[in-house]
């Protein structure tokens, strides 16, 4: 098929395109892109299990680094330099974290609820997804609170770069935005690096600084790690944040329902994730002929994971285009698979969670102004959602 997945349109609704894709087979030649790809739940799984047949796409390491772990296929190293966060990011530590989170949520709140009352429009993805999964993450990274705008517009043109595959490094803006981006983060994270070798904390730089992995890592291996912690730790969190509050004012029952019982939020988040994931697509290369799922693939063929589709999966889900909160739990791939999932999956689901029960609290009609505007395919999410409060007689 020849598939243009980074169109305007499909950015802005990819479901019936990959629909179509689903339709042509589980595993399909792109001839746009010259890519692969694997639209089944089952396949998706299967590749990203098994990194000795299918490994990590040449465009991961020049973007986060190559000592970075994300970038990392060989398991001990890779679960060696995790591993040193492993045990912040489990459930028991994060839960001391809550308090933090809704202090942050409740501060942004305050600035833009008072707006919504005066009859303002007020873009939600800047007045409030956006910043707050930055400044959790920069929180726990013991970034001061002065840097962390800078954190929010490095992460933006970071993750900016994203768009589309194949980009030509030497003249697209989009990357060479994301190279300056990326350098400057990296010289304010080198000299936090240096500053928590003489006064070590107990935030995640002092924690990798001081371990034992870390003492084997040079300064450049220990930024790249902490440059995609603070990038992966609060990029799809934020555009999460922005699906849920368009999903939940789109579907003004199910967002009754969650405001009457607060125990349905962290279902419904969570089957929001799977109807309308971030994370779209994971590229992987073939490292020697062989197949998926019968299908022959050469070695060095580049194979685009729809995880989008996966998440809509027919053979997985029942009636899997509808949005479902009561849906038996069946775990998506929105937060990936395998060696390479999300280490920050718990913080995730506890900042949107704790983000949506304090917006839903504190400003629980609110309205879409407009449609939403996403900017990109591959990690997508609304960049703009203006909302508007609803009024007695609206």
């Amino acid at each position: 098929m020849d598939v243009d997945l980074y169109s305007p349109a499909a950015v802005r609704d990819p479901w019936p395109v990959l629909a179509d894709i689903r339709r042509a087979g589980p595993v399909v030649w792109n001839s746009r892109i010259d890519h692969w790809m694997v639209t089944s739940d089952r396949l998706c799984r299967q590749v990203l299990l098994d990194p000795e047949r299918f490994i990590l796409s040449p465009v991961t390491a020049p973007f986060f680094g190559a000592a970075a772990f994300i970038a990392i296929d060989e398991r001990e190293p890779h679960d060696a330099i995790r591993g040193v966060w492993a045990v912040t990011f489990q459930r028991q530590t994060l839960d001391r974290l809550e308090g933090v989170v809704a202090e942050i949520a409740e501060r942004m709140i305050d600035s833009f609820a008072p707006r919504l009352e005066d009859g303002e429009t007020v873009d939600l993805v800047r007045a409030y997804c956006r910043d707050l999964p930055a400044y959790v993450i920069a929180h726990m990274l013991g970034v001061p609170p002065a840097h962390r705008a800078d954190i929010v517009r490095w992460s933006d043109l970071m993750g900016a770069a994203g768009g589309t595959p194949n980009v030509d490094r030497q003249t697209d803006p989009r990357w060479l935005a994301s190279e300056g981006a990326k350098a400057e983060l990296a010289g304010f994270l080198l000299a936090e690096i240096e500053h928590r070798r003489r006064r070590p904390g107990d935030d995640l730089i002092s924690q990798i600084v001081h371990s034992d992995v870390g003492r084997g890592m040079s300064n450049e291996a220990i930024m790249q790690n902490a440059r995609q912690l603070l990038f992966a730790g609060n990029e799809t969190t934020a555009k999460w944040l922005g699906h849920i509050v368009v999903t939940l004012a789109s579907h003004p029952a199910i967002r009754d329902a969650a405001i009457e019982d607060a125990s349905l939020i962290a279902p419904t988040i969570e089957e929001i994730m799977r109807w309308e994931p971030v994370v779209m697509r994971i590229p992987r290369v073939a490292l020697n002929d062989t197949e998926i799922g019968g299908t022959p693939v050469r070695a060095g063929d580049q194979i685009l994971l729809l995880t989008g589709a996966a998440n809509r999966d027919p053979d997985r889900y029942a009636d899997p285009d509808r949005l479902d909160i009561g849906r038996p739990h069946q775990a998506h791939l929105g937060f990936g698979f395998g060696m390479h999932s999300c280490l920050g999956v718990t913080l995730a689901r506890l900042e949107a969670r704790v983000a949506t029960t304090r917006l839903l609290a504190r400003t629980p009609h609110y309205r879409l102004a407009g449609p939403a505007d996403y900017g990109a395919f591959g990690l997508r999410g609304p960049s703009c959602v203006e909302v508007t409060a609803r009024r007695h007689g609206d």
